[in-house]
């Protein structure tokens, strides 16, 4: 059993011991596998692909033509008139700029539509966690990936929060309580 899980199962186990009259039913999910697995999560790795492929193939042609610019350019140098090649280098160097510019922005574009996608997939995703779990009756569903809780149920004796709450405060309360006998303690002494 690998760490994520031995930890997983330690969380469950604590769940089912808190509980005492009713065990909790916990279940597992890998949500990455779900996003990849879907038709939904396929249709959109499919269309990033598609426009991965797209956005390489058009900056690969440019670099290709502007190559064979440079290359061209190189020939003729020896030839060409000093002014007119001065021209060229700087008409070619402002375009190797704009492919660089263009590569970048690509990029960049790339990352930010794999980004609103991915997250329109995992939120529909989320959604059918939940859908599940109800369904199934579920008190908690766990992702076996990240160890992230998915989904609780709002009715399950597995919510320590209150109690943690009222441990809280108790434990408060005798801090002042310790230390407010401390002070009259000190100002007895001082008297």
């Amino acid at each position: 059993m690998n760490k994520k899980m031995a930890g997983l199962f330690l969380v469950g186990a604590s769940c089912l011991s808190y509980a005492g009259d009713r065990v909790l039913d916990i279940a597992f999910v890998d949500s990455f596998q779900a996003m990849r697995e879907c038709e939904e999560g396929k249709k959109v790795g499919k269309e990033l692909d598609t426009i991965r492929e797209k956005l390489s193939k058009e900056i690969q042609e440019e670099a290709q033509r502007l190559a064979a610019e440079e290359k061209e350019f190189k020939a003729k140098l020896p030839t060409m008139k000093k002014e007119l090649a001065e021209q060229q280098e700087r008409n070619l160097a402002k375009r190797r700029r704009a492919l660089e510019d263009r590569v970048r922005d690509g990029e960049e574009e790339l990352k930010i539509t794999m980004q609103n996608k991915t997250e329109t997939l995992a939120a529909k995703v989320e959604e059918g966690i939940v859908q599940v779990a109800k369904q199934k009756g579920v008190d908690a569903v766990i992702d076996k990936m990240t160890g992230r809780v998915l989904y609780t149920k709002e009715d399950n004796k597995g919510d320590i929060t209150l109690d943690t709450i009222a441990q809280v405060n108790k434990q408060t309360s005798k801090k002042e309580t310790t230390v407010a006998k401390k002070d009259d303690t000190k100002a007895t002494a001082a008297a």
